[in-house]
């Protein structure tokens, strides 16, 4: 008779076990979109998109009766007036605007930002398409260009130039007819 080969053996366990039960995304490697605008440092300066507005992260008891219930891929949000928030036990937190959420109007203050011909809308850190009748929250289209950047913002310096990071959008300081901007070189 033929001798049998013996099995492999299995792998040995990785030395050091994953701590995460899950696999965590790997960042997302930094490739800046080359932009027609050079780059000019200028500080970080918060914006407030008015009374209303609050930035991510900020608690509130309860919302005003204009707060309506919007639903994306099956997660319930409340939407007042720009401003994205999840119920929580005690109240409700704001949260970036969620992809693929619509509404039928556009917040006060929002300003058109037009990209290789095509219009965004620009409220609060968060980009919208028309969509029909309707407005849709969009990626951040790279090139982009903004004058304010909201209160959460982060710079990171990379290569030697500072970029501001806001909801995983890369943006570099550039001055566009003489006013401090931002244009977008990555997007999520």
């Amino acid at each position: 008779p033929r001798p049998i080969p013996p099995r492999p053996l299995p792998p040995p366990p990785h030395p050091y076990p994953h701590p995460y039960p899950y696999p965590r995304p790997y960042p997302v490697p930094f490739h800046p979109y080359p932009v027609p605008f050079p780059y000019a440092y200028h500080p970080f300066v918060p914006y407030v998109w008015g009374p209303t507005w609050y930035p991510v992260g900020f608690f509130m008891a309860t919302l005003t009766t204009a707060a309506i219930v919007i639903s994306v891929e099956n997660n319930q949000y409340n939407y007042d007036d720009g401003v994205y928030y999840v119920k929580e036990s005690d109240g409700y937190k704001v949260v970036p605007a969620p992809l693929g959420a619509t509404i039928s109007e556009l917040p006060k203050g929002y300003v058109t930002v037009n990209v290789s011909g095509t219009d965004y809308y620009y409220y609060g850190g968060a980009y919208y398409a028309k969509d029909t009748s309707k407005y849709k929250v969009v990626n951040a289209p790279v090139g982009a260009v903004v004058s304010h950047l909201p209160e959460g913002a982060e710079e990171k310096t990379i290569d030697g130039q500072k970029y501001m990071i806001y909801n995983n959008v890369y943006y570099q300081p550039i001055s566009k007819d003489g006013q401090d901007s931002y244009v977008v070189v990555q997007g999520k």
